[in-house]
C-alpha cells in the first residue's frame, strides 16, 4: 500500500464517519448474536464487535480500536487505523479488509471477496481461507495455512510462510522500498506442505537477501527472479 493511500483511508473512515448516522466517539460498538443492520458500525476510539451468524451492510470502520468478527456472519469492508481485526471460522467478508497499524488474522473457512491489506501488521489466514484480490503488506508477517488466494501476495519487508496445501495463483512481490535508510537484511518465503506458487517470485528491492526454502511436493510454476531458492 503506498503512503498516498494510507492517508485517503485516514481520511475516509473519519469523513465517512462523521456524516454518517451510525456514527460513535469514545464508544465501542456491539452487534448481537443473529443481528442484522443496514449500516456498519462505525466509531471513533472505540472497538467494533460483531457476533455470530450476523449480517452486516455497509462497511464497518474504526479509527482507533480492533474490529472483531464472530463466525458464520456476513460483513462488508472492515477497516481500522490503529487496531486489530480478527474474522471467525464461516465469515464472509464481501468487500475488503484494510488496516493502517495492527494484524490481521482469519479463522478457517472466511472468504474474503476483495483484497487484505495492512501497512504495519502481520496478515494470517487459517486452513480453508480464500481472498478474490491481492494480500499485501510493508512491515509484518504474511502466514497463509490451506489458503487460496487468487490473485498475488506483496510485501516490503515481511517473511512469507505458505503451507498446508496453499494456493498463490499469481505472483508473490517483494516490494521496492522507497526508504533512504533501508540496511542490508534477510527476508525469508517459505512454502512448504504441498503448497503451489502458480505464478512468479519476483524481488524488486536490491537491499533484501531474499531465500526461498522449498519443501518436497510444494513448487513454483513461474519464475524466480532476485531471490535464492534452496530445496529441501
Amino acid at each position: 500500500m503506498r503512503k498516498v493511500n494510507v492517508f485517503i483511508l485516514m481520511f475516509a473512515i473519519v469523513a465517512i464517519g462523521f456524516t454518517c448516522c451510525n456514527m460513535s466517539v469514545n464508544k465501542n460498538r456491539h452487534v448481537r448474536d443473529g443481528e442484522t443492520i443496514n449500516a456498519g458500525p462505525k466509531t471513533v476510539n472505540g472497538n467494533i464487535s460483531i457476533g455470530n451468524h450476523s449480517k452486516v451492510t455497509g462497511s464497518s470502520s474504526t479509527v482507533n480500536g480492533s474490529i472483531e468478527v464472530g463466525s458464520d456472519s456476513e460483513v462488508e469492508d472492515l477497516q481500522t487505523v490503529n487496531g486489530s481485526v480478527e474474522i471467525g471460522k464461516k465469515t464472509v467478508v464481501d468487500g475488503s479488509v484494510e488496516v493502517v497499524n495492527g494484524d490481521i488474522t482469519c479463522s478457517e473457512d472466511v472468504k474474503v471477496k476483495e483484497e487484505i491489506t495492512s501497512v504495519n501488521g502481520a496478515i494470517t489466514c487459517n486452513t480453508g481461507c480464500s481472498v478474490d484480490k491481492d494480500i499485501t503488506n510493508v512491515n509484518g508477517s504474511i502466514i497463509l495455512k490451506g489458503t487460496t488466494v487468487k490473485r498475488d501476495v506483496s510485501t516490503n519487508t515481511g517473511n512469507i510462510t505458505i503451507s498446508q496445501k496453499s494456493i498463490v495463483n499469481g505472483n508473490i512481490v517483494v516490494k521496492k522500498s522507497h526508504s533512504l535508510n533501508m540496511k542490508r537484511r534477510t527476508l525469508i518465503i517459505t512454502i512448504s506442505d504441498n503448497s503451489i506458487v502458480k505464478g512468479n517470485i519476483i524481488v524488486k528491492e536490491d537491499s533484501l537477501e531474499v531465500t526461498v526454502f522449498l519443501y518436497k511436493g510444494s513448487k513454483i510454476e513461474g519464475k524466480v527472479d532476485g531471490a535464492q531458492v534452496i530445496e529441501k
